[in-house]
């Protein structure tokens, strides 16, 4: 049967040069002023999505890694194994390592969250965003407080997660395509960094490190299983992929005994699996760093950093808005409106 798999290849080549082709000619005679929520994905990326034998329109997995300062898009194969789409840079952020606190307090969040199609604002005034549903029910529980986390665009945040405005739309585009074909909630899993056994230990001594148990654990359950964790709370904190049914009530007794359900890949399968990722890189500025800096001093590096910056490379604004009711603002929205 190898001629057929070869014929399915070639079919398959074939219909991602179509996709090519097609969208390079509707390209060619766009408008200027299309509706930038309503964008389709880049062909480049469909191709890939054909070739890679993903369906469009399968539930997309979303992680962000701050020290890092980047994006990742996963997308659902049929095998319910989730594939590395693309990385893209996030442009800035705010705050250092550390969950978010407080109202005001200019930290982007760590920990999971997620997108329903409500959360969309096609008509945020830093070009597009998506709430990401900071606080959750353990935040609430925890006493955090704060508001309006959004991943948006323009390269400007104080607690959001800002992107360059061509990169939101393709991120806007990932998530509002699988959110209208059925998945109703797109995970968003923020971790501090990327949790190699080697980062944790550079950050041994970190003051948030008691806070990452369970972001480190749903990192190194994905790793093992290519299926993003389940997530749920109980006892005022996260259980991570629980074997006992555990629900959302952040302030119920946790069950005596837990367990963890998992399916492991086989070193063989998670092999192939990652050799049939597209991992499709974006280039593009990372104007943030993680070291420790809180108050005003983060105010300063991360927000007007981003405002002083090159705008053909970054944005193609460069003074900020002063409309204080965008919720895109995020975090900086209190601090505004005083």
């Amino acid at each position: 049967m190898r001629w057929l798999w070869r014929l399915t290849r070639q079919t398959q080549l074939l219909a991602a040069m179509v996709v090519v082709a097609g969208s390079a000619l509707l390209t060619t005679h766009a408008q200027s002023d299309e509706v930038a929520a309503e964008k389709p994905l880049p062909s480049v990326v469909e191709a890939a999505l054909i070739m890679k034998e993903i369906v469009p329109e399968a539930p997309v997995y979303i992680r962000v890694f701050k020290e890092e300062s980047e994006l990742e898009v996963w997308k659902a194969r049929p095998n319910g194994r989730y594939a590395l789409v693309k990385t893209f840079p996030v442009c800035n952020w705010g705050g250092t390592l550390g969950p978010k606190r407080t109202t005001g307090d200019l930290m982007s969040p760590e920990g999971f969250y997620g997108v329903t199609e409500d959360a969309l604002k096609p008509d945020s005034k830093y070009h597009l965003a998506f709430n990401i549903g900071y606080p959750n029910a353990l935040d609430r529980a925890l006493g955090r407080t704060g508001g309006f986390i959004m991943v948006h665009g323009d390269c400007r945040s104080v607690g959001c997660f800002a992107m360059s405005d061509k990169y939101i739309e393709e991120i806007y585009a990932f998530v509002r395509d699988a959110l209208s074909a059925g998945e109703t909630h797109v995970p968003v899993h923020v971790f501090p960094f990327r949790m190699s056994a080697e980062n944790m230990k550079r950050h041994t001594d970190n003051p948030a490190r008691d806070t990452w148990k369970p972001l480190k654990e749903a990192y190194d359950d994905f790793t093992r299983t290519r299926e993003p964790p389940k997530i749920g709370m109980c006892g005022k904190r996260y259980i991570v992929n629980s074997l006992t049914p555990v629900g959302n009530d952040p302030n119920a007794a946790c069950p005596p005994l837990i367990g963890k359900r998992m399916a492991p890949l086989s070193p063989r399968s998670a092999k192939r699996l990652v050799k049939a990722d597209p991992k499709l890189q974006a280039d593009g500025p990372k104007l943030k760093s993680a070291e420790a800096n809180t108050g005003w001093n983060s105010f300063t590096s991360g927000t007007m950093f981003a405002w002083g910056s090159d705008p053909a490379s970054a944005s193609p604004r460069s003074k900020p808005h002063q409309n204080t009711g965008d919720a895109s603002l995020g975090a900086v929205q209190p601090i505004l409106s005083r």
